[in-house]
């Protein structure tokens, strides 16, 4: 890869590190169109402002990425550099939190950050005296979607009072995953474009100030429940379950996608795979699903989502991924190709970005979590759709982020998820697994059995799984 500048890094006590690809790749393409992303607390208990200038004090001791800038010059590798001195912006605004929250975020996706300006978050705090909206946005080589949920329980954790301990700062992702500069995959160069998903290239919209829309809408406990028991009996995830949800609706809405594959891109938490915990950093990668127009059942396309996003979970494919696009930023990529080659290997017509369910309660001291909405993030182009997810104390919240938002999207998803979990139609049609595909081809030599001797069935321990009664079924 090319040489960080002319200076040596050793000779620079504030630089951190270099940046690695995926960080790289982000630092150059929001310098083309911007995509910092944003997540929104939704806090009840009597707080001041000052309680919160505090906590977000807190919070920046505790992650140093969170007192950055990033320095580089085109066709060399850029750089982090500490800049302690610069406290994380608190913009405060007087309002509504539950009416506000989502165009004051909106506001948020329209400034971009200066990269050479520490630091790379800032705030906002829709404030009443007993409630709160608490929103996060960060430059996208700094953090991730967890990155700020976690930042978000920091701060609510030194609201109440708790002491946060400083994080060690993690190596690049290049470190963790030891992998060398040779790509695995197509590479990217002399004008090359990367392999894509059937469809057309993304195309950027405009450079303006227009601002994006953003909406919520919040899930029962009961549906939430509901879908990740469905969903746990049809062999997929929430998040296959999200996918078909969100290609069922955008088809009724319309927005367009009647008649062809809907490419959905889902970013992926990768920190297990790495042993991160908790840091602030880019530790994702991404798949994306392609509806097959051919599959109507719901079900079905919520197991075709989980199997095109579990591809890209392993590690394997994680370092290839790393490995290829190591390569292509490590051979000078500009801000233009950077640009050109997202634009083909990031198309889609929609992204679910899922944080889970978030591995933190609600409560803290006399502050409670109500919501989290996001994460919040647009690429720039256009007809862009995103949807975020995260569940908070068992109630899963959609957020829905766009230039060109549809009306009732967010609405027919609901729609969707409730029919999808109430249908009691026969589940003959799965795939057996395990002891259950053992105990079927039981039955099945039982009756080959019983049409030549008379047995009028099989035993009652082949009806009935391993420990259980017949009458407990």
């Amino acid at each position: 890869m090319a040489d960080l500048s002319h200076h040596d890094v050793g000779e620079l006590s504030d630089v951190i590190r270099p940046l690695d690809s995926f960080e790289h790749l982000f630092w150059l393409i929001d310098q083309n169109r911007p995509v910092h992303f944003a997540v929104t607390a939704q806090v009840s208990g009597e707080t001041s402002v000052r309680d919160w200038r505090e906590a977000l004090a807190r919070l920046q001791e505790r992650h140093s990425l969170l007192s950055v800038s990033i320095e580089g010059k085109p066709g060399a590798v850029p750089w982090f550099r500490q800049a302690n001195t610069a406290p994380i912006p608190l913009r405060v605004v007087h309002g509504d939190p539950q009416s506000r929250w989502g165009a004051e975020v909106a506001e948020e996706l329209t400034s971009p950050f200066d990269p050479g300006q520490a630091p790379l978050v800032r705030a906002v705090l829709i404030h009443t005296t007993d409630n709160a909206a608490f929103t996060l946005v960060a430059h996208h080589a700094i953090a991730d979607g967890m990155s700020l949920a976690y930042a978000v329980r920091d701060t609510l954790r030194a609201l109440s009072g708790a002491v946060l301990e400083p994080l060690p700062s993690t190596p690049s992702l290049e470190e963790m995953l030891w992998v060398d500069g040779a790509a695995s995959g197509p590479i990217i160069a002399n004008g090359q474009q990367p392999e894509a998903l059937p469809g057309n290239p993304g195309i950027y919209r405009p450079r303006d100030k227009a601002r994006p829309q953003v909406r919520g809408l919040r899930l029962t406990p009961s549906l939430t429940a509901s879908l990740r028991d469905r969903a746990r009996r049809e062999a997929t995830t929430v998040h296959g379950a999200l996918c078909a949800a969100l290609v069922n609706a955008g088809r009724r809405v319309p927005l367009g996608w009647q008649d062809v594959p809907v490419r959905i891109l889902s970013p992926v938490n990768i920190r297990r795979e790495l042993g991160v915990g908790e840091n602030c950093g880019v530790f994702i990668s991404a798949a994306s699903s392609v509806s097959d127009l051919a599959v109507t059942d719901f079900w079905e396309l919520a197991r075709q989502a989980k199997a095109d996003v579990a591809s890209g979970q392993t590690r394997a494919s994680v370092e290839a991924r790393i490995s290829h696009l190591r390569h292509v930023v490590g051979n000078g990529l500009d801000v233009a190709a950077a640009s050109d080659f997202a634009a083909v290997a990031f198309a889609r017509e929609a992204i679910l970005t899922n944080l889970g369910h978030l591995p933190f309660g609600g409560q803290f001291g006399h502050v409670e979590l109500k919501a989290l909405w996001g994460p919040c993030v647009l690429a720039g182009f256009e007809d862009e759709q995103t949807i975020g997810a995260a569940t908070v104390d068992g109630s899963l919240c959609l957020t829905y982020t766009s230039h060109t938002p549809r009306d009732g999207l967010l609405e027919a998803m609901r729609g969707v998820l409730i029919k999808a979990c109430s249908d009691q139609r026969a589940k003959a049609a799965l795939p057996l697994v395990g002891s259950q595909r053992r105990r079927t081809r039981a039955r099945r030599q039982w009756r080959e059995i019983g049409k030549a001797s008379g047995i009028s069935g099989p035993p009652k321990s082949l009806l009935c799984s391993k420990g259980r009664k017949p009458h407990d079924r």
